[in-house]
């Protein structure tokens, strides 16, 4: 029986494998940078979070 979704890795040397050593290689990194698997509602709700924290100082500094 065939399992489903297998890939077989590309031949050592080619293009498409060092595309792939670089993938993977970029994605081990942002995983130790926490920024894994993470949805556009997450990231959306940080740039939110900034933006208020970024008025609320901004308003602040007015006051001052």
């Amino acid at each position: 029986m065939k399992r489903k979704g297998r890939k077989h890795q590309p031949k050592v040397g080619t293009r498409q494998e060092r595309n792939y050593a670089l993938h993977q290689e970029q994605r081990a990194v942002a995983a130790n940078m926490g920024v894994r698997g993470k949805g556009a509602a997450f990231w959306i709700a940080i740039v939110l979070i900034v933006a208020i924290v970024v008025v609320a100082v901004g308003s602040l500094a007015l006051f001052l």
